[in-house]
């Protein structure tokens, strides 16, 4: 496996584990962590996927 798909699996396996901690916090009515699950999860998937893409270009 390279090196690329090790960084898209990562990206991915951590945006779901933000996602579950956001079900969570939802189901206990915590909004300020939902919040912040979603914001750092999309910050984490868009630059993730943004590395992905440009792998190349980065070196």
């Amino acid at each position: 496996m390279d090196t690329r798909r090790v960084v898209l699996v990562l990206v991915c396996l951590v945006t779901a584990i933000m996602a579950i901690r956001g079900f969570v916090a939802l189901q206990n009515v915590e909004f300020g962590t939902v919040g912040r699950q979603l914001g750092v999860g999309a910050i984490v998937f868009i630059f993730g996927i943004a590395l992905v893409r440009r792998w190349d270009e980065i070196g």
